[in-house]
């Protein structure tokens, strides 16, 4: 399975004259920006128009902290009228620093702050307050989209091993991760065995972590 996270096609590079400019503050600026570094805010931007979503890239910064977050609680959403997904992530407001930190690092692709909301817990009822974070519609995540579901459910796939970065296994530690006195757990509880292991698989093979199975309920953790 090839995804194309990074590089826009040359097709969208060619039609570039027809953005509005318009849209973009003026500059005399003439620094040379190393390609893949941090990307700008797009809070307080007009709407981003077609064009612009099409030509819209993952550097390799937020890419990897998607594939951690999704590997966690993350979730995708299709608008209506929409054929491009956004993807979603709630956190409890006692882990406001956690968020924040997520949305700077993602705020090139959000239209807004994260937003405040309240939720109860299932178990007993209670009423907590949350925070939602959201990012734009872009085709680019799609590919996110088409590498982690299948009928509807969240996956693993082998080809995860290739997006798995330093940067993807320190969020997901941070979204799903829980500290233990002789070590550490990750709760892995919506994934199928097959995909624990294949996951395993994946954190031995290209970082040589000893991990094992174990059982909450009868959901499958992975323990280091």
């Amino acid at each position: 399975m090839e995804l194309n996270f990074i590089l826009p096609t040359i097709t969208m590079i060619n039609k570039w004259n027809k953005v509005n400019k318009s849209i973009f503050p003026k500059t005399n600026c003439t620094a040379i920006v190393t390609f893949n570094g941090k990307l700008d805010s797009t809070l307080g931007l007009p709407r981003i128009t077609k064009f612009i979503r099409d030509l819209t890239y993952l550097n390799t910064i937020s890419l990897g902290l998607l594939i951690g977050l999704i590997l966690g609680d993350a979730y995708f959403k299709k608008g209506i009228n929409s054929t491009n997904v956004r993807i979603g992530f709630k956190q409890s407001i006692i882990n406001f620093p956690f968020m924040w930190a997520t949305y700077i690092g993602l705020a090139h692709y959000c239209s807004s702050l994260p937003r405040f909301e309240w939720a109860y817990l299932k178990s007993t009822g209670l009423r907590y307050g949350q925070l939602v974070l959201e990012t734009r519609s872009y085709p680019v995540m799609n590919n996110l989209y088409i590498l982690f579901i299948e009928d509807g459910k969240k996956i693993i796939r082998e080809e995860l091993y290739f997006y798995l970065s330093t940067i993807a296994l320190a969020y997901w530690i941070m979204s799903d991760g829980v500290s233990q006195q002789y070590g550490l757990l990750i709760c892995t509880d919506s994934f199928s065995v097959p995909d624990v292991i294949r996951l395993i698989n994946i954190l031995k093979i290209r970082y040589d972590l000893n991990c094992s199975i174990h059982y909450s309920k009868n959901l499958p953790r992975i323990y280091f």
